[in-house]
């Protein structure tokens, strides 16, 4: 009998610890530090493609006549180059964040025997979840240990 408890007492523990957690997936993307350079980086491109457009126009404004349409024309398909070059980039970035977040999670749940990391957002795909199960500090803590120890490595 003492044998038959011992056995549903360890089956219910193991049962009942859940190996689903959950992380705050918007915390984690404004808070890693490898997201802060690589978002500052492609801002600074940003706005030398707006000083670009913005010295192009200019110069459209100072031309006249027969010109100043073909300049024109010039900084119409500039403008959308860049544009498409912008929203390119933008997504390059922001996959190869979420490259970099999605990897270390997945080791991270894997050190830790989780079954399942799920991703909390704003809109609310996590209606309610126990105390506890919330690993956001402890992940991002442990993503930007790892990033900062990758990048002052080589400084």
């Amino acid at each position: 009998m003492r044998r038959i408890l011992f056995c549903l007492f360890v089956f219910l523990s193991t049962a009942c610890k859940s190996g689903t957690v959950y992380i705050n997936s918007n915390k984690i993307i404004e808070q890693y530090h490898g997201a802060t350079g690589k978002k500052q980086a492609f801002l600074n491109q940003a706005k030398i493609w707006q000083a670009n457009l913005d010295s192009l126009t200019a110069e459209m404004q100072a031309v006249k006549g027969a010109q100043a349409a073909a300049k024109e024309q010039q900084l119409l398909q500039y403008r959308e180059a860049i544009q498409q070059k912008a929203q390119a980039e933008e997504a390059r970035v922001s996959q190869e964040i979420l490259t970099e977040i999605n990897a270390y999670i997945k080791q991270y749940g894997k050190e830790k025997g989780y079954d399942f990391i799920l991703g909390a957002t704003d809109n609310g795909n996590i209606v309610y979840a126990a105390e506890g199960k919330d690993i956001t500090e402890e992940v991002l803590a442990g993503l930007n240990k790892q990033y900062d120890q990758q990048h002052t490595a080589g400084k």
